[in-house]
C-alpha cells in the first residue's frame, strides 16, 4: 500500500509542476487544540510545514481554534499551547521564518526566514484583530494622527497582524471555519477535508494544491 502511494505523491507532484498554473502563495490552515494534542498532532504540524517549503510555499499561516471552556482553563491551555509551539518553530531549518500571536494578539516569538513564512495564532481570531486594529485607528483619530476623511481600507489593513491575503483556506475533518483573516480571507478559495488532522498525509496536501490549481478565482466578481 505504501509503494502505491508514493506512486501516487509522485503523479501528483508532476501534474503540480508541470502545469503553467501557480501553486498557492499563501495556504491557510485551521486547527483546534485537540488537533494538536492529540498524540502526534504537533508532529504532523512539522511535517505540514516541511511539505509547504517542498512545494515552494512562501506563507502558511495557521488558527488555533480553542475551545469555550472554564476561563481559568482556556488561559491555561492557550498559553500551554503558545509556548510549545514556540519551541517546536524554534527548532525548525532557519529557512523557516515564524510569528506567533498569543490570543489578545501580542507577538509572542519572531523570527525571519527566506524560505517559508509561518504565522500562528492561539485563539486570537478575525473579529478580535479587526476590532484591535480599530482601537488603535480611533486612537489616532483623538490624538490627531490621522483625519478620519483619510481612513481607508489600507489603513486598516497596515494595523492587522497577518498582511498577506491567502489563497485558499483549508479546515480539516469536516469541520466549520473560523473567523481566522476574515478581512484578509474575503476572497480565498475554501477546503473542507473528510481527513482528519491526525491521518493528514503529504497526499493529501498534493490533492488540495491540484484541485487549487484547476480552480477558476473570481475575486468577488
Amino acid at each position: 500500500m505504501s509503494g502505491i502511494i508514493s506512486l501516487y505523491e509522485k503523479y501528483l507532484l508532476e501534474q503540480i509542476t508541470r502545469t503553467s498554473a501557480k501553486v498557492p502563495g499563501h495556504v491557510s490552515l485551521v486547527l483546534s487544540e485537540t488537533d494538536l494534542l492529540h498524540p502526534g498532532g504537533f508532529g504532523k504540524l512539522k511535517e505540514y510545514i516541511s511539505w509547504c517549503m517542498q512545494l515552494g510555499i512562501s506563507i502558511t499561516s495557521i488558527y488555533v481554534d480553542v475551545l469555550d471552556t472554564e476561563e481559568g482553563l482556556r488561559a491555561e491551555m492557550m498559553e500551554k499551547l503558545t509556548r510549545k509551539l514556540s519551541e517546536m518553530l524554534s527548532k525548525m531549518p532557519m529557512g523557516v521564518g515564524f510569528e506567533v500571536y498569543t490570543a489578545d494578539g501580542e507577538l509572542s516569538i519572531r523570527r525571519e526566514g527566506a524560505e517559508l513564512l509561518v504565522y500562528i495564532s492561539v485563539g486570537f481570531g478575525g473579529r478580535k484583530e479587526v476590532t484591535k486594529a480599530m482601537i488603535s485607528i480611533l486612537a489616532d483619530v483623538r490624538d490627531g494622527r490621522i483625519r478620519p476623511c483619510d481612513i481607508t481600507e489600507a489603513t486598516i489593513e497596515s494595523r492587522l497582524k497577518v498582511k498577506h491575503e491567502p489563497d485558499i483556506f483549508i479546515r480539516s475533518g469536516g469541520k466549520h471555519l473560523s473567523d481566522f483573516l476574515i478581512w484578509q480571507a474575503v476572497y480565498s478559495e475554501l477546503y473542507f477535508t473528510d481527513v482528519n488532522w491526525r491521518n493528514m498525509r503529504k497526499l493529501d496536501i498534493l490533492r488540495i494544491i491540484r484541485d487549487f490549481q484547476k480552480r477558476q478565482r473570481r475575486f468577488g466578481k
